[in-house]
């Protein structure tokens, strides 16, 4: 009978590790034009574009990793000139990623890492190349994104992350390293599909989102370091019980034009 009972508690204290999860909601939600790319005679006014990949992974676990791409493509408006804004459609900017798997310190002792969520924002100038063009475009950019978050996150182990220091160090970096290596894969597909065309729309930037959902002191360590580690075209946090609002945003610069796009991630509680 006792060892029925020992074996009853083992199996709820799994249970309640293992069911420590929440949703995190993260909108691209304004696009500002600082630097209109457009302002000559014959062409007037920036017709600018958002496309958002999301992705998440739980470190350590192999087969973890999901990529999709929103789609919803459409220009945010015409002839947008210097300091105009436009609301980007949360159809087009807009992800929800439910049933997160946080995690504590004690957690990841016991073998539950927590999850990393976030987008990929390519923004562009709309031209002339076809939407459906655009839409694969994206679509083998998202494929691309998803090995690298095979190769660069889900490889970590426990033994990785056991101390408070390595865990957020590791994280970071890996959110670092996830940037560097997507990013001139994105410029370079992007280049060599619209280089070919006559009149293409022209890539302006790519941007990155991240946040960890790591509890109590463990996502205090690695929230006190992972800002300092993202390049200047990323943003994140760490969810740990906080339950406003996080805003961000990020500025994106090239081919002239320079567009500002204003972030908010905001979170459920652990359900």
């Amino acid at each position: 009978m006792r060892t029925g009972r020992r074996s009853l508690v083992a199996i709820l204290a799994v249970v309640a590790v293992l069911a420590t999860a929440c949703q995190i909601d993260v909108a691209a939600t304004q696009l500002h034009v600082v630097q209109a790319q457009e302002d000559g005679l014959l062409a007037n006014g920036d017709e600018p574009y958002v496309a958002v990949i999301q992705w998440r992974v739980i470190p350590g676990t192999a087969g973890s990793t999901q990529v999709s791409f929103v789609g919803n493509l459409a220009e945010l408006g015409s002839g947008m000139d210097d300091g105009d804004s436009a609301t980007i459609p949360a159809s087009m900017g807009a992800v929800s990623f439910s049933n997160v798997q946080v995690s504590s310190l004690g957690q990841v002792a016991q073998g539950v890492l927590p999850e990393l969520v976030g987008t990929v924002m390519v923004v562009m100038e709309s031209d002339f190349t076809p939407w459906g063009t655009i839409n694969g475009l994206m679509e083998d950019v998202a494929d691309a994104l998803d090995t690298e978050l095979r190769n660069q996150i889900e490889p970590l182990t426990i033994l990785d992350l056991t101390d408070p220091a390595a865990v957020a160090d590791a994280l970071s970096t890996a959110a670092a390293n996830v940037e560097a290596a997507v990013t001139p894969g994105i410029w370079d597909q992007i280049l060599l599909w619209l280089g070919s065309l006559g009149n293409p729309d022209d890539l302006i930037g790519v941007g990155l989102t991240v946040w960890i959902a790591a509890g109590g002191s463990l996502g205090q360590f690695i929230d006190a370091s992972l800002p300092a580690a993202l390049p200047a075209n990323a943003a994140g946090g760490v969810w740990y019980a906080d339950l406003d609002p996080k805003t961000a945003t990020i500025r994106f610069s090239g081919d002239e034009a320079i567009y500002d796009v204003d972030i908010v991630a905001t979170n459920a509680p652990p359900s």
